[in-house]
């Protein structure tokens, strides 16, 4: 995990009459390397400009490339350096291989140029959208970026010497003003040995602090063992309710004790790349009230690949708490595709777009109770390797109305909660459309959805107040108009159907059957609150899946 910095840096000028500040800064590094790099940043969203600046070990050039993928062609490059006593300094491209060619168009603005005895740093400025095609466009979504330094004149010893991150640059500064009175308390893991396998999911319960009037939860940190740096992959901490059977021992979170699948309120969450998170000032999570959970779920998701032994993991999250209560409580709302193999995404496919759909305005319904509108602050999208997008689509009266958020550069190894600019209201009726694209080249079997990180999963978590009692409101589609627009013969089982993708001549022309099929497919959205599931039919029209209307 990489901790947020937020370094206070006089303003930087430009042209003498304004200022960017360096808010944000990640430490750059190389597994079995003791150097490191250090990239910091800054923008400003007024003027739709930024501030940026490396620092690497002391070199005679230094370069940084901008792209949307973890590839070298296409990046966006810009170059500071020494040829004796002479600076250096240019914008340039890679159209294929390193090292970098100069651009015709100089976009960036050199604004320092420096080394000492152990750095060489390189500061500059530039646009968001400077209309040259071989300039990387500053856009919501995750950059790939790459330090390069060395001491070739000819920039070809670059490639020995690099740092790449994956780098959210539209940061919202997150940290607000704590309450004097601030308690502590851990939720982790104890001593547990890692396994093997490529993928572990594995619970277990721990208590909530006991606390004998009703306190606000403001801010939650996660700590991640040194040892298991690289295979948590994420946690996630689900509230219980009352009837929740507690089980001492840590077990697999979907295996065949379905104890250790209780617990379905998403309290918390955190996953790779991600900071810590702070609430805002109006809110907090509730505990200690009688509605209020006194254990949680803690799950966490241990990626292991490379099948290493004999680690014993002790990672997990750290809660602040408060009796200086907030105006609201908080809540997470998580939306998106039913986690179930009824998710598939055809071999061979270079951008496949799976659907979740919730309505919120079945919310009330399903509690048997009015309900307020929501106030959507943040957001965290998550899916797995496939994935190369994601959007959160507001629609209301069916019509398009905005984003909930959205990546279209989307890294499975860099999930972040992010914060929108301002707020978001979300009225009980709106719609969410949760569009997933993911790419399948490399792949000659469908991939099915489930928890696995070789299977799929089409996810957005939404971080609101006020908190209604409500964990996931998510849909799956109707598989059989899948399988006859795809020809297959009628099953008599819904595993049957599913399983049956497999003995199709995967295509260009069936994959597009299967795309347009789930499009124009009526959804089930299931609504879950902590006790029970009310699966609901939600039909969209064939137009699009904004055009919707509801059904009982």
């Amino acid at each position: 995990m990489w901790r947020l910095g937020l370094l206070l840096f006089g303003s930087i000028s430009m042209g003498g009459c304004w200022g960017v500040h360096l808010q944000f800064s990640r430490v750059m590094k190389v597994r079995g390397r003791k150097d490191s790099a250090l990239l910091r940043w800054g923008v400003d969203r007024h003027r739709e400009q930024i501030a940026l600046e490396v620092q690497v070990p002391r070199a005679s050039w230094v370069a940084l490339a901008l792209n949307l993928e973890r590839n070298l062609t296409g990046s966006d490059v810009v170059i500071g350096g020494w040829n004796g006593d002479t600076e250096i300094f240019y914008d340039a491209h890679i159209d294929s291989q390193w090292p970098p060619v100069r651009d015709n168009s100089q976009d960036y603005e050199l604004l320092e140029l420096r080394r000492n005895e152990t750095h060489s740093t390189l500061r500059v400025w530039r646009k968001w959208f400077t209309c040259d095609p071989q300039d990387y466009d500053f856009e919501d979504c995750t950059t790939y970026v790459t330090a390069y330094f060395g001491e070739s004149p000819d920039l070809r010893d670059g490639a020995e010497n690099a740092f790449s991150k994956s780098i959210y640059f539209m940061e919202i500064k997150s940290e607000v003003q704590l309450p004097s009175e601030l308690l502590y308390y851990d939720i982790k893991r104890d001593d547990f040995l890692i396994p093997e396998e490529d993928t572990t999911y594995a619970c277990s319960f721990i208590p909530l602090p006991q606390v004998a009037t009703k306190h606000h939860i403001v801010k939650y940190e996660v700590n991640i063992d040194p040892q298991s740096d690289g295979i948590v992959h994420h946690i996630l901490i689900y509230a219980c309710d009352a009837n929740a059977e507690i089980v001492p021992e840590v077990g697999d979170c979907y295996g065949s004790d379905i104890r250790y699948s209780q617990c379905l309120n998403v309290m918390f969450g955190w996953a790779v790349g991600g900071e810590d998170f702070f609430y805002p000032e109006i809110a907090g999570v509730s505990i200690g009230t009688k509605y209020d959970p006194q254990y949680v779920r803690l799950e966490i998701h241990y990626s292991n690949f490379d099948g290493i032994s004999g680690i014993r993991d002790n990672s997990g999250i750290r809660v602040s708490y408060t009796p200086e209560l907030r105006q609201l409580d908080a809540g997470i709302l998580m939306a998106g595709v039913l986690t179930f193999p009824i998710q598939f995404i055809p071999p061979g496919a270079e951008a496949f777009r799976s659907y979740g759909l919730c309505d919120t305005g079945m919310i009330p319904q399903s509690l048997d109770e009015p309900t307020g509108d929501l106030t959507a602050y943040a957001f965290l999208l998550h899916a797995h390797l496939t994935a190369h997008g994601i959007r959160l689509l507001h629609y209301r009266n069916g019509t398009h109305i905005g984003s909930l958020g959205e990546d279209k550069s989307y890294d499975f190894g860099f999930q972040q909660i992010r914060y929108f600019p301002k707020p978001i209201d979300i009225k009980m009726g709106d719609q969410i459309v949760v569009e997933c694209t993911g790419s399948t080249m490399d792949r000659d079997s469908v991939t099915y959805g489930g928890p696995s990180s070789l299977n799929e999963m089409c996810l957005g978590f939404l971080f609101y107040y006020p908190n209604i009692p409500i964990a996931t409101c998510w849909s799956f589609y109707d598989l059989n108009h899948v399988t006859d627009a795809l020809g297959l013969e009628p099953e008599e089982s819904v595993m049957d159907a599913i399983f049956s993708m497999d003995t199709v001549d995967w295509d260009d022309e069936t994959r597009a059957k299967a795309q347009r099929a789930i499009m124009e497919s009526n959804h089930t959205v299931v609504i879950q609150n902590r006790r029970w599931l009310l699966p609901l039919p939600y039909v969209p029209q064939a137009e699009g899946l904004g055009r919707c209307t509801s059904t009982w």
